[in-house]
């Protein structure tokens, strides 16, 4: 059921790569088998040894195969290039950098960015927002190293959505954050997504209730909800959490550890960038 949370064997963050492997593929994963390349090798290798020791008794001589080979590999390895770049490029356009984002923490031109997409009734991305992101908030938000955009993939249907257009009502009053660890009570998920049960959580938060039922029922949020929902369908994510961080694509609730491990590397990326420029 998509609103239990991870039994315990499913809980271990070791674990969650392979619990929730990624389908991200059609897009930012491009399959890469350079067969005709290999091809081409076994040809040189069948012109070499085909001969019986006669020397070349064919028309094309060992040279110009192994010259063919060569201009292959050359053509495989510049389309790869050419792929990677295109997924690079894809990726860096990603992040929005809206100074006016409600559902986003951190400084707009922070030097890494990073994306979580992720559902309101998913066990990981409750694991993960409780353990994993008061880490990342105190040790590279706050300082403006790191820029996070919280978007909601709602791959668990019409309950997601609600909850999804409740945390963003209450982003429209500063208070995603609090609203979003609200809805993962002992860090698990909620079962249902009510519309008193949310008033009622808005209220104990401190916000204008009448403005929050108003902008959770509002066209405007529901077209900010189903935008990102839209997006994250485009970039074939059926699972979650997601997340983007700088250039690198992570799959689950990993450890705090390797986040922190992935947000240093980066951080390394973009001076070694700056340093050379």
């Amino acid at each position: 059921m998509p609103n239990q949370s991870p039994t315990p064997t499913e809980a271990a963050p070791s674990e969650t790569a392979e619990s929730t492997a990624p389908a991200w593929r059609k897009y930012l994963f491009p399959a890469i088998v350079i067969v005709a390349a290999v091809m081409a090798i076994a040809l040189v290798l069948g012109l070499r040894g085909g001969d019986g020791g006669n020397g070349n008794k064919g028309n094309v001589p060992d040279y110009a195969a192994e010259d063919a080979a060569v201009n292959e590999q050359r053509k495989n390895q510049g389309e790869q290039n050419s792929e990677e770049q295109a997924r690079l490029e894809l990726i860096r356009s990603l992040p929005e950098r809206n100074p006016d984002d409600t559902l986003a923490v951190g400084e707009p031109n922070a030097p890494v960015q990073m994306i979580m997409y992720s559902d309101f009734q998913c066990g990981f991305c409750a694991l993960w927002t409780t353990n994993t992101l008061p880490v990342l908030m105190e040790k590279y938000v706050e300082p403006g190293d790191l820029r996070i955009e919280f978007r909601e993939a709602n791959v668990f249907g019409e309950e997601s959505v609600k909850a999804a257009q409740a945390a963003a009502a209450a982003g429209e009053q500063g208070k995603f954050l609090e609203f979003q660890k609200a809805l993962y009570p002992g860090g698990k998920p909620m079962k249902s997504f009510p519309e008193d049960k949310m008033v009622e959580i808005a209220e104990e938060l401190g916000l204008d209730a009448e403005k929050f039922k108003a902008d959770m029922g509002s066209q405007k949020i529901a077209d900010l909800v189903a935008q990102h929902q839209h997006k994250a369908a485009e970039l074939g994510v059926t699972s979650t959490p997601m997340f983007i961080v700088g250039t690198q694509p992570v799959s689950g609730a990993q450890p705090t550890e390797q986040f922190e491990l992935i947000v240093e590397q980066q951080l390394d990326q973009e001076r070694s960038q700056q340093d050379s420029e």
